[in-house]
């Protein structure tokens, strides 16, 4: 019996120190990378901007619309208000509030997606976690104001992190919790558990599109509406979805590996994609609890390899000097915006090695 017991307690603790290593590997204790510059960067600290953990561009008006709120200070227990600041790139005009009048009150913003229809209406779609629910803020664009024009919420929403528009009404939005708090939650994280899901909404009522992904985080989809994008941060890896624009129905068509935690997705106009990777775990962690403690910034360019997947490369990567903890980066021609999850600014880079852009498309 003894025997028995300590040969258990063998296999134990050798599963332990399997499972240790193994995650000590996916949180990048282990990964070197030298950093990269992807131009000159500017910083950007006009209108009061902080933790622009999202950010999208309008191909056609050149204006990046940025979604945050100061994280820490609501943390910390303080009231704070968050906004949607709208940058102009052509003539770098600061960052100004889109929001304060369209949504005034309990405004605490994280992923977003601009919806370009073909009729030339555009709509914007926003996660807020204000008031500690979560809620879908639509609102649409008239020029360069926004107009608050309904709120979408439901038991479906457990711990929403971004969301793509496929039509006025309609969007994806990916859960990256099955459990909203306890041990299970917590379980998720360290067991990396596939539990996740992507919700889909038509305008009326949800369904679930996905299921079994390890913390589902960014998405978007092609201009077509026809290739659906899925960071599963957890898993290191983004997934490429077949979608049937009429029907919905997806199909998993590649898996991309990359070197981290993946985040947001940004779709160019030819295709590629930009992603935020979150190459050290570690250091994200202690950013999180010490402003003063750097995190690596990392910026990966997925480049469509003409067979339906795609080849990762890194566009930008800094210890965390520029900017710590990012998590986004967008690009039009050759300027590249990133923000970040809990930095008060953003910056934003010429980009020399830019892809060759395509003709805009609505979705």
């Amino acid at each position: 019996m003894k025997r028995t017991l300590r040969w258990i307690a063998l296999i134990l603790l050798f599963a332990v120190v399997v499972w240790g290593v193994f995650f000590l590997k996916v949180s990048g204790i282990f990964l070197t990378l030298e950093p990269k510059a992807a131009g000159v960067c500017t910083t950007v600290t006009d209108g009061g901007i902080a933790g622009i953990e999202d950010l999208t561009i309008d191909p056609d008006t050149h204006i990046a619309y940025l979604a945050g709120y100061d994280r820490r200070a609501a943390l910390a227990g303080k009231t704070v208000r968050g906004a949607i600041w709208g940058y102009d790139l052509k003539n770098r005009a600061g960052a100004l509030d889109l929001t304060a009048a369209a949504l005034p009150e309990g405004f605490h913003p994280h992923g977003i997606s601009l919806y370009r229809a073909p009729d030339g209406q555009k709509t914007l779609f926003v996660i807020n976690h204000a008031n500690q629910k979560h809620t879908i803020e639509i609102f649409d664009i008239a020029g360069t104001t926004l107009k608050h024009r309904r709120t979408v919420t439901g038991p479906q929403l457990i711990s929403p992190n971004d969301i793509v528009g496929v039509g006025p009404d309609a969007f994806y939005v990916t859960n990256d919790h099955k459990y909203r708090s306890g041990l299970m939650r917590i379980a998720e994280d360290f067991l990396r558990l596939p539990l996740t899901t992507v919700e889909f909404y038509d305008g009326k009522q949800f369904s679930t599109a996905l299921t079994g992904l390890g913390g589902s985080n960014g998405i978007n989809v092609s201009g077509d509406g026809r290739t659906l994008y899925v960071s599963a941060a957890s898993e290191l890896t983004v997934y490429v979805y077949d979608r049937d624009p009429q029907t919905n129905v997806l199909a998993k068509r590649a898996a991309i590996a990359v070197p981290g935690f993946a985040d947001n997705i940004e779709v160019l106009t030819n295709g590629d994609l930009l992603l935020g990777v979150h190459s050290k775990l570690f250091d994200l962690l202690a950013h999180f609890a010490d402003a003063s403690a750097r995190s690596p910034s990392h910026i990966m360019l997925l480049k469509a390899n003409g067979k339906g997947g795609f080849t990762p490369q890194t566009v930008y990567y800094n210890l965390g000097e520029e900017i710590s903890g990012a998590s986004v980066g967008a690009s039009i021609g050759k300027r590249l915006l990133i923000g970040s999850i809990f930095e008060p600014k953003i910056l934003d880079c010429t980009w020399e090695g830019a892809p060759q852009e395509s003709s805009a498309t609505s979705r």
